[in-house]
């Protein structure tokens, strides 16, 4: 099943496959957009905060530290702020990415340059910066490794190479920093493995309630179509017409009867009289789409159409043009005892003016029709 598909194809990094991360992004996005705009607002609140901390902790390059929170961290986040609802989905995570790479990269920086006793202190940010980025704003997991591993690097480089930082120090802040980043990016794969297994889950019954609604609807249609012809049958005749002679719309029922049919099958065989059939419900049922109407095979040679008009006024005028529809096909029918030689239809019409009910409706036209046949045939009757 599809759940089981997706489950597969949802490799280590947590990727769903492309259309059902296009479904979450479709029923979720706009959450998360919310909570990312909060997020960095917040995160820009905390994060200046810090400036206070440069005056114990860097008093040697205090207006740098200033400068560079508030002139380049504040307005770069407050621009992801606004192009956070306007990017695509790729793109405004890969955004995140950058961002919190500034992030999290200025105060090493910072600390290398610094000569300050103190300066060391700061690393404790650090820790902050990977919790905010890896579950507050939650990176995508692909998003949060790269993040942490840049991150992790450039921190013990700049340990391990920034002159005059006691040697004593440098094996616990080893310890701390990765200790530190491995925990924020075991809790950004936890909570997005949940997202992503919660996710396929809904989207995989979400499918399979789709599935079987279309299956249901193609059984319900398969139900209410002619196998042979294609058209309406009996069964969908009688559920829709009850519904259709319940409103107040003036209707023409058409019953059609195929002259001298048994004479086709007896002289061309079964075969070729569904073909024969299956030509002439297509006419029909073109004919009544034309109308406005509905086209059903009633059984056998013999069909229905339910046309809205007025019997009086319409009725005769749409009962001669299907006849002559039919006539038009110019099907060859050498066997008719008539002397025709090709394949005509007879029709019984009644119309709805003085009576709404079904069963008497059907009646009506079909006594009409019979008057059509001992009239000679390949011509309409009104009932």
């Amino acid at each position: 099943m599809l759940h089981d598909r997706a489950m597969g194809r949802l490799d280590w990094l947590l990727r769903m496959p492309t259309e059902v991360e296009h479904a979450y992004e479709r029923d979720y996005g706009p959450d998360r957009i919310t909570h990312l705009r909060q997020s960095i607002l917040i995160g820009l609140i905390v994060y200046n905060i810090y400036n206070l901390t440069s005056y114990a902790l860097m008093a040697d390059i205090q207006p740098i530290t200033v400068a560079m929170r508030l002139l380049v961290l504040s307005p770069g986040s407050l621009i992801i702020f606004w192009l956070v609802p306007r990017l695509s989905l790729a793109w405004r995570e890969r955004m995140l990415l950058v961002g919190m790479l500034g992030a999290s990269l200025l105060p090493l920086w910072l600390f290398s340059i610094s000569q300050s006793p103190y300066a060391a202190y700061t690393l404790g940010e650090l820790p902050l910066v990977l919790l905010f980025g890896n579950m507050l704003l939650v990176l995508r997991f692909r998003y949060a490794l790269t993040f942490t591993g840049v991150t992790c690097a450039a921190a013990l480089l700049v340990v391990y190479t920034k002159p005059g930082l006691d040697p004593h120090l440098i094996f616990p802040v080893t310890v701390q920093i990765v200790s530190g980043l491995f925990f924020t990016l075991y809790g950004n794969w936890h909570t997005e493995r949940q997202r992503a297994r919660g996710y396929l889950a809904q989207y995989d019954a979400e499918s399979r309630a789709d599935e079987a609604e279309r299956a249901g609807n193609m059984l319900r249609d398969m139900s209410r179509t002619d196998m042979l012809t294609g058209i309406a049958n009996r069964r969908h005749l009688d559920e829709l017409l009850p519904q259709l002679l319940a409103g107040h719309e003036d209707l023409v029922l058409l019953m059609v009867d195929v002259d001298h049919f048994k004479a086709y099958n007896d002289a061309y065989g079964h075969p070729e009289g569904d073909v024969c059939l299956t030509r002439i419900a297509t006419t029909l049922d073109e004919f009544a789409e034309r109308h406005q109407g509905f086209a059903a095979r009633y059984g056998g040679e013999e069909f229905t159409l339910v046309l809205p008009g007025e019997v009086k006024t319409g009725g005769a005028f749409l009962a001669d043009r299907l006849v002559r529809s039919v006539r038009a096909l110019a099907l060859p029918h050498p066997a008719r005892p008539d002397g025709l030689s090709h394949i005509t239809v007879s029709v019984g019409y009644a119309g709805t003016g003085h009576s709404r009910d079904v069963k008497a409706l059907i009646e009506q036209a079909d006594r009409a029709l019979y008057e059509a046949k001992r009239a000679g045939r390949n011509l309409a009757r009104a009932g």
